[in-house]
C-alpha cells in the first residue's frame, strides 16, 4: 500500500465505496450490498500486549466475514473515513451503529 492509497473512498455519486482491504485487495460495494456498518473499538492482541484502537467494520450481503478497517491501518485519515463512511450512510439509508 503506498502512502496515497485511501483505505476508503467513496464515488462521485455517494452510492458506492471502494474499499482497501488488508491483503491489498480493492473491493468496490454499491450501498444495495452492504447490510450495515459499525464504528467502535477493536483491541489487538500481539505476542504479550494488547492495543485498542478504533475500527471501521462494514458487513456485506452474502459475505461470511466483516471487512475490518483499523485506525493502525492508515492513522492520519482515520477520522476522515469515519465522517465520509457515516455520511455515506446516512445519505443511503444503511444500518450505521456505533459501539462504544
Amino acid at each position: 500500500m503506498s502512502k496515497n492509497d485511501r483505505l476508503i473512498s467513496c464515488n462521485r455519486e455517494w452510492t458506492g465505496i471502494a474499499i482497501l482491504t488488508k491483503n491489498g485487495k480493492r473491493v468496490f460495494l454499491d450501498y444495495s450490498q452492504i447490510k450495515e456498518i459499525r464504528i467502535g473499538y477493536y483491541t489487538i492482541t500481539k505476542l504479550f500486549s494488547k492495543k485498542t484502537t478504533e475500527k471501521i467494520e462494514i458487513i456485506a450481503k452474502g459475505s461470511k466475514k466483516p471487512i475490518v478497517l483499523t485506525k493502525l491501518m492508515d492513522w492520519d485519515r482515520f477520522d476522515q473515513y469515519k465522517q465520509e463512511i457515516s455520511k455515506f450512510a446516512t445519505d443511503n439509508k444503511i444500518p450505521l451503529v456505533t459501539l462504544d
